[in-house]
């Protein structure tokens, strides 16, 4: 099964699609990190209400950008099987996993069925080590495959939610360049 290449010239152009929607997802985390960083700013003023609205677009942001991130997961496998496919699948099946549960934390908390109390520390968690767990089995894989430079640092990166922008924009172009 392994002489089967894993990208053909019929499958570049999703890859390339893929590619597309990732640098769209670092754009949005992007903009979701910049309304977190205005909710924190404005709550040290009189503008709490303002602050929530920034909260809340900053939770718009991570659902979209988990929900997103899925498809680059599924298209990642695929390319980095080879590496270790047994490890890969456990990664990609918990990290496809933990975004979908981000996504629904964040959605429960964007309708108001979840306080940011009830969800806060979940969210956290499930991103750091569900989504962090996919990011570094795919940065070690993609290291071992000598497909992606830098990937290992990258995925360290991207755990962090400042940095996964950086991540999401440089996978993105690494897609496109496949």
């Amino acid at each position: 099964m392994s002489d089967i290449p894993l990208v053909t010239r019929s499958t570049i152009p999703v890859v390339h699609g893929v590619g597309v929607i990732a640098i769209l997802t670092g754009i949005i985390s992007a903009i979701g990190v910049v309304f977190l960083i205005a909710m924190f700013i404005l709550f040290m003023t009189p503008y709490k209400e303002l602050a929530m609205q920034a909260g809340m677009a900053n939770d718009i942001c991570v659902a979209l950008q988990y929900l997103l991130t899925i498809p680059v997961a599924l298209t990642l496998y695929p390319l980095l099987r080879a590496f270790n496919p047994a490890l890969l699948r456990i990664a990609t099946i918990v990290g496809i996993a933990a975004m979908l549960l981000v996504t629904g934390l964040q959605l429960l908390l964007i309708f108001k069925v979840l306080t940011f109390e009830q969800q806060g520390l979940w969210v956290t968690l499930v991103m750091i080590f569900g989504v962090g767990y996919w990011l570094i089995i795919t940065g070690l894989a993609a290291r071992s495959t000598g497909k992606l430079p830098n990937s290992l640092l990258m995925s360290f990166l991207a755990v962090t939610y400042l940095g996964y922008p950086v991540w999401a924009i440089w996978i993105g172009v690494q897609l496109l360049a496949w």
